[in-house]
């Protein structure tokens, strides 16, 4: 019986031989998301924490890769620690808006930043001990794109599903270095939605399309700060 990893929800993760982690690309755009994965790994491999790549097989689509250490960001939030994850949160996201995305050939858009596209403390794994991001995961929906749209993300990650650590999103912005104004924050929060919610309609997946929309009139709702 295959040990799936938990957070995982749009594909399938498991453990195999000696920790290391199967990834699996389900949905009709498995291709072009593992191949923007895959580029993205090996690309940012020495300038970012990312997983180590050391198997695939682009029939399947499928990668294998090394373990990594550190424990969930989003389950450190929920045992308090919300203002040390986010402060590392914030400086990762500083180091990846550092580099040139050109970097990264195969990424589509138009921009001046690498945007992650699912970027926060779900797709991370930290070390508080040594105060480090130890993984960031999922890179199948990069693109070239705004500096506040990662940004803004990782904000809406906390308000949807950790109400108690919004007041700890001070030290996002902080570690961040900006903190641009919520109309614009938020409008890339409504964004996001609608290009999931888009994804799901096109694909068929009808029951996490109706849990998008009430997650999008959700976001849409969240009165001016």
């Amino acid at each position: 019986m295959e040990e799936r990893l938990p957070h995982g929800y749009t594909n399938r993760t498991r453990h195999v031989a000696d920790g290391r982690v199967e990834k699996r690309y389900d949905g009709p755009a498995r291709w072009d998301n593992a191949r923007r994965e895959l580029a993205c790994l090996e690309a940012l491999s020495s300038r970012l924490p990312v997983p180590t790549v050391v198997d695939r097989d682009p029939s399947v689509p499928m990668i294998v890769t090394e373990p990594v250490g550190g424990l969930h960001g989003q389950d450190l939030i929920d045992e308090g620690h919300g203002r040390q994850v986010l402060r590392l949160v914030g400086e990762a996201l500083r180091s990846l808006q550092a580099l040139d995305p050109a970097l990264v050939a195969e990424l589509s858009g138009a921009g001046p930043v690498i945007v992650h596209g699912d970027f926060g403390p779900q797709n991370m794994h930290l070390d508080l001990a040594a105060g480090s991001v130890v993984g960031i995961f999922d890179w199948e929906s990069a693109r070239v794109g705004r500096s506040v749209e990662d940004l803004a993300w990782a904000e809406w990650i906390v308000r949807m599903h950790h109400p108690h650590a919004v007041r700890d999103l001070e030290e996002l912005f902080d570690a961040f270095g900006a903190e641009p104004p919520w109309s614009e924050r938020q409008q890339a929060m409504i964004s996001q939605c609608r290009r999931i919610l888009a994804y799901c309609e096109s694909s068929g997946m009808e029951r996490s399309a109706a849990d998008w929309r009430g997650l999008l009139a959700r976001t849409e709702s969240w009165p001016g700060l």
